[in-house]
Formats: structure tokens, sequence, C-alpha cells
């Protein structure tokens, strides 16, 4: 929740109060001016009334200028001093009829508009007091006695006083209630103008940056808006303030002690296209769970694609690569040669020694063969004690080479056969694999530890 000295005052400012009393004096110079131009009673004191216009001209034009300095106690002073020299134009006019009464009713409205209703009675009840005085001063009252206008006078105020304190009582009430509402919100809701600046902002925002509002509205927005996101962020407003509707942007913004919060929005422009309305939700935390769940995905999906045991690809894995591997093949028109590798009476070596004297043979026999290969070939384990060798752009004799030279580094003095094909562009994976298999075991039956090379498919 924001503090007092943030919230927005449900009652215009003091400034605004100022001015508006500012343009009662310099509009009932207008209107002195007016009913002199205008014909009017004689017996008025014409030279009074031109002097007191001329006080009244310049001294709004003053309270205008310095309203941001007058204190809420000012405006009620200009407001009482309008009113006593109202009724001093009533005096000089010589009679207790026309348009200066304009200036009571107007007075009324301000005080009714800007004061709570006990204060604006106060403020009449002084209206009616020289008002009074002036009717028993002056030589005509048009017709009625003094007593009946000063009546007519209090009757009609008081219904103005009554009737405009109560609307703007209901609705600083309804003012109040969204208010309570909007600071209520756990979402990041504001306002903003057109250069960029926020307006309103609700407590949500001290909680989640650590500013205090006072600090948010001294700069534009943008300011504390991530360097990468900057450009993002001004095409987006830009669009906004075009008509278009933001319903899911995402930015960075630096919060008070210096760490970066993502920040997802929805907003829209006022209907007097004045104002946008926003609502900012801090989804850091949510970025970081998304972060680490996708971290986590990938350790899952490399788990799945690795083979535990050795570290090397499975044949899972070898699924995404071979077909990438053949389509580059095709693609360039250059050569690709699949090995199997086999080690030689692993099954009696485990039955000897067991499975865990097996399980090193098989990470050993891994480590050797994965260093002797280059970097864009592929190793993987095929099954059992089983591997797939990837040699693309190298034709069959250089590949033969490679797998003699894999062979030749079997470590724990264990020997492997080997069969390789080589792909000719219109063969499946299964048959490529199939023709693989079949010259691996044609050299288990010449006799193990050796090479054979599968015929081409016909």
């Amino acid at each position: 929740m924001g503090t007092s000295q943030n919230r927005v005052s449900l009652r215009p400012a003091s400034r605004t109060r100022a001015r508006a009393t500012a343009a009662l004096l310099v509009t009932g110079a207008a209107l002195v001016a007016i009913s002199l131009l205008l014909p009017h009673p004689v017996g008025a004191d014409e030279t009074a009334l031109v002097l007191t216009a001329l006080a009244m001209a310049v001294a709004g034009g003053i309270v205008w200028a310095l309203a941001a300095r007058v204190a809420g106690w000012g405006a009620h002073a200009i407001l009482a001093a309008v009113v006593a020299v109202t009724s001093l134009l009533i005096y000089e006019s010589g009679i207790a009829v026309g348009q200066y009464g304009t200036i009571f009713v107007w007075a009324t409205l301000v005080s009714s508009i800007y004061f709570p209703r006990r204060v604006a009675i106060v403020h009449l009840g002084w209206l009616l007091l020289t008002y009074g005085a002036v009717l028993l001063l002056v030589e005509n009252t048009a017709g009625y006695s003094p007593l009946t206008r000063w009546l007519f006078t209090l009757i009609s105020l008081s219904v103005v006083v009554l009737l405009i304190t109560g609307i703007v009582a209901r609705r600083a009430r309804a003012d109040e209630r969204a208010r309570h509402f909007f600071d209520l919100s756990r979402d990041m809701l504001c306002t903003a103008n057109m250069d960029g600046y926020f307006v309103e902002l609700n407590g949500a925002w001290t909680a989640a940056l650590g500013y205090d509002l006072e600090e948010l509205r001294a700069v534009p927005f943008v300011e504390r808006v991530h360097p990468d996101d900057r450009e993002r962020t001004e095409a987006e407003a830009a669009g906004l303030f075009e008509g278009a509707e933001t319903l899911s942007f995402e930015n960075r913004y630096r919060a008070k002690d210096g760490t970066w919060h993502w920040l997802r929005w929805s907003s829209q422009l006022s209907p007097d296209e004045s104002l946008v309305y926003a609502r900012a939700a801090d989804v850091t935390e949510l970025k970081r769970i998304e972060a680490e769940r996708e971290e986590l995905f990938d350790q899952v999906r490399e788990m799945a694609r690795c083979d535990a045991l050795t570290g090397l690809p499975n044949r899972r894995a070898l699924e995404e690569q071979l077909p990438q591997a053949m389509a580059r093949a095709r693609r360039r028109r250059s050569s690709l040669v699949v090995a199997i590798l086999d080690i030689d009476h692993f099954k009696a070596y485990n039955d000897t020694y067991g499975h865990l004297a097996g399980d090193e043979v098989l990470r050993a026999c891994a480590r050797a063969w994965d260093s002797t290969l280059r970097a864009e070939d592929t190793i993987a384990r095929f099954g059992g004690e089983e591997f797939l060798v990837l040699l693309p752009d190298m034709e069959p004799a250089e590949a033969a080479d490679i797998v003699e030279r894999l062979r030749e580094r079997t470590p724990m003095n264990q020997s492997c056969s080997a069969g390789l094909a080589h792909w000719d562009f219109a063969e499946s994976i299964d048959e490529l694999l199939g023709r693989a298999d079949q010259a691996l075991y044609l050299a288990k039956a010449g006799g193990r530890d050796r090479i054979a090379e599968a015929p081409l498919a016909e």
C-alpha cells in the first residue's frame, strides 16, 4: 500500500482552488466593464466601479500566476475577499440587483465544488452576512424589501450548496472506493501521460521495485527500462498511442536496488487519448522458474540422448543425427560411410569376469575410440557391445583406414570386428544399417578381429 503522502488527493489541489478563485476576480472585473458599457441605472459611482474592477483584474492575474504558491488557507481568504468586493460593487452600483449577483452564485459554486460541505456553509454564511449589510446600505433594492431579497438569496444559494456538495461527496466516495481497490490490487496499476511520465500508481509498484511513488513519477518510464528492451518498448508505446492495445508485452525494469525485474504489460489508451491505462505484473520469479524448467528439460533431453554407461550418444540420438548426416551428404553430394564395431567375445568376457568388468571394457573402448575420431565424426553406442560410427565426407578407403585405427586402439587387450557400408544416396536408413550389419556378420564369420565392407545395394 502507498503511504498517505503518495496517495492522489480526491479533491483538486490547492493550486486548482486558487486559480478558480482568481478566475472569479477576473470575471468580476469583466462583468463590471460590461455593466458600464451597457445601459445601467443612474447614480452609480462609476469611478469607484472602474477602480474596483481594475483592482480585481490585477489581483486575479497575480493570484493566477502565483497559484502554485498559494497555501490551502489562501484560497479561503481570496474567496472571502471576492465576496466582500462583490458586495462593495453592489454598493457602488447603487442598486441591489443585476449581474454582480452572478458572482455570488459562482463563488458559491466554487466553495461547494472545492471544499467540504461544512466549509462551503461557512463561506455561504460570510456571503449572506456581507450581502445583508449591503442591502441595508444600498438605496435601491429593485422593488423588494431588503429582507425579501436576502431570503431569496439564502434559499437559492443554500439549495446550490446542498446540491453541489452532495454530488461532490458522492463522487468523492466513489473515487475513494475506486482508489481503495486500486491500492489493494497486487498488480501494478498505473496511468501515464503522453510525455511518458507516470501520473497515478498504486502501492504494488513500491512493493515490487522499492521506489516510492514520487520517485517513479520523477522520470520518464523508459529511462529505467533495460537498454536491450528500450527500442522494443518505445515501438510498443508508439503503437499504443496510435490506438493499438497491448495485451502481453514483456520488458525488464530496473528496481531501486539495481536488479532487473521482468514486467508483463497490458494497456490501452483512454477514450480522450490523454492517458494510458496500464497493468503490469512482476513475472521475474516466473521467468526464473521457466528458465530452470527449460534447463531441466535440456538436461532430461540430453540424458535421453546419452548412454548412461559410456557417456556417448545412444541409439535415440543416432536416430536424430543419422537422417541429418544423410540429408547433408545428399545436399553436398559428398560421401557418407557407416561402420558398426562389435567387441569380440564380449559375452564370454562378461561370463568370466562379471558385468562390472564388462562395463569397464565398454567405457574404456568408448573413451579410446571417441578420442581417435575427427570432430565431425560421430560414435554412438548402438546396443550391447556394438558401437556405430558415422564418417561424413570420407571415401570407403579412407573410412576403412579410420576404422582400422579404431580397432588398433581397442583397449584392455580386447579386439573388435567392424562392418562398413557406403551410402549410395538412395537407400533408406534401415537399408544402410542393414548392409553395415551384414558386413559385420561377414567379419565375424571370417574369424573376427577384422573389417568387412558391404557391397553397394543393387
